[in-house]
């Protein structure tokens, strides 16, 4: 016995050192390494050639929205439709058909990617607004993803109606892209999958540019690097496959890869929010190599797509460096955190937590000064922005006069206890007050004939006080970073995402004018 103990650790120690000997050193001065392609506009007609009607071809507009779930998701549809209500000055014109670039991340990359597709299949033919559209009583073509997802919940298991198994990039594509990829048929859906070729259009192509061009952001895992999903990136890379959680075949060109415009948007959303922990990294396979390559949440490199953005405004070879704009959605939602805890142990789930997020949140800090030296450094002017976010809600609060009603509020927030019944209740109280101060007629009704309330007429935001702002920015910035909100959620967050850009009307409509100077 002592003998066959004493063989098998010698065995063991062979083994072990037979593996160690197999270890070999890789020299760093010997890699051959190919970083991600940089951003570039050559191969693509100019957006500038939209039909100027809708968009000035002397102004380059971009926004970056920034990711948050479902938060991000709802508040940046607010704010994109609080943009159509922002009109040029002596002209048709609006902010939102001004648009040029979208440069997105994660949740952000829903309601750029939901905006666009209505774009593309509904807006431009039937004549309507955005506005009109979103609030109209239909139950087709809405946006919302019925699926929970928590840390030990990946997505790639949900089931459709017809109790199929799909990916989360056909949830995507069914809920939010409204292409029904299981049936290509459903009356409900449009017709076409949305593509890259949506929005970028070679410059030997027939077609024109109809729509702006959209980035969705994502982070190589292996090495923390940007992905911005543009055609002439993929192409490059020599993506052949489409893997795990997206198992689909992808098109492919002579050379047995994708040719970029090809590329289902529906990956390229799944891939900028694939938050670890919480939804599976995607995964693509690379022609003649063994390895893959696995992207994540694009909020790991850059919440908010600000040098995507930058770089899509700097690369636009028809308008000058000082007529270049930019405006930032930011979703980050939740105020700043304490730098202190209790003392106790820490629970592994927590941990997990915040080092997922640490990288977001401290972005933050330094957001304004990274976005002003970005644009320094490409010679646009640094005055060339603005921010849109939960702190513009919170701005105007603290310049509002405080009367009894929020005095009131305050004490009835700091004695409500922190649950969903709570909530509900603070939403149909605070619904209820808006329809008795402004009236039924001020909001459009569903098909059931009840009001909207994320629909209230702007021409009442002037009239909101100090109670009322208080209310809209505790319930919207309380909204936690998930896949899956409450119907009061989403209502409230459009109605502050439309209130934010009311805000912010000026500073907008200051964006939008051309600058004519030497």
């Amino acid at each position: 016995m002592v003998f066959k103990r004493l063989f098998t650790g010698f065995f063991f120690l062979v083994l072990m050192n037979e593996g160690i000997a197999q270890n070999k050193i890789n020299l760093f001065s010997e890699i051959n390494y190919n970083s991600i392609p940089a951003v570039n506009l050559n191969e693509y007609k100019s957006v500038q050639d939209r039909d100027s009607r809708l968009q000035n071809p002397n102004i380059a507009l971009g926004v970056g929205i920034s990711g948050g779930g479902s938060r991000a998701q709802f508040f940046s549809m607010g704010v994109l439709l609080g943009l159509e209500d922002v009109q040029e000055d002596h002209s048709n014109r609006n902010f939102l058909n001004e648009i040029d670039y979208f440069s997105t991340v994660s949740g952000g990359c829903y309601s750029a990617g939901y905006y666009l597709t209505i774009l593309k299949n509904k807006l431009q033919y039937d004549n309507c607004t955005f506005n009109e559209f979103y609030f109209s009583k239909a139950d087709a073509f809405k946006s919302d993803v019925n699926k929970s997802a928590t840390l030990f919940s990946l997505l790639n298991n949900s089931r459709n109606e017809k109790g199929e198994k799909i990916s989360m990039a056909q949830r995507l594509d069914l809920e939010v892209l409204q292409y029904d990829s299981t049936n290509p048929d459903n009356i409900n859906k449009f017709k076409t999958q949305m593509l890259l070729s949506d929005f970028f259009i070679p410059k030997d192509s027939k077609l024109n540019p109809q729509l702006p061009i959209m980035v969705a952001n994502g982070t190589a895992y292996n090495n923390g690097e940007r992905f911005p999903f543009m055609p002439h990136i993929i192409r490059a890379l020599k993506i052949n496959s489409s893997l795990a959680p997206n198992k689909a075949s992808l098109p492919l060109d002579g050379n047995q890869i994708n040719n970029g415009y090809d590329f289902p948007l529906t990956y390229a959303i799944t891939a900028s929010s694939a938050f670890p922990g919480v939804l599976p990294k995607t995964k693509f396979g690379i022609k003649n190599q063994d390895k893959i390559l696995c992207v994540i949440d694009g909020g790991a490199s850059d919440n908010t797509g600000y040098e995507t953005l930058i770089e899509l405004l700097h690369n636009d070879s028809r308008v000058k460096d000082k007529n270049k704009k930019a405006l930032f959605i930011d979703c980050i939602g939740q105020g700043k955190k304490a730098p202190f805890i209790n003392d106790e142990k820490i629970r592994l789930i927590s941990l997990l937590e915040t080092a997922s997020l640490y990288t977001v949140q401290t972005r933050y800090i330094t957001f304004e000064k990274d976005v002003e030296n970005v644009l320094d450094r490409y010679k646009i002017p640094t005055s060339n922005y603005q921010v849109i976010g939960f702190t513009t809600l919170r701005d105007q609060l603290l310049k509002l006069k405080k009367d009894q009603a929020y005095e009131d509020l305050i004490t009835q927030l700091k004695n409500t206890d922190d649950e969903a019944a709570s909530w509900l209740k603070l939403h149909n109280d605070f619904k209820a007050k808006l329809i008795q101060k402004f009236g039924l007629d001020r909001f459009a009704k569903d098909k059931m004939g009840e009001p909207i309330l994320s629909s209230l007429n702007k021409d009442t935001f002037k009239d909101f006080g100090a109670s009322e702002l208080l209310m809209l920015y505790e319930y919207a910035s309380h909204v936690e970073t998930k896949l899956k909100i409450t119907p009061e959620e989403k209502e409230m967050l459009l109605l502050a995402g439309r209130f934010a850009a009311y805000l912010k009307t000026d500073q907008l409509k200051g964006l939008l004018e051309e600058n004519k100077g030497l």
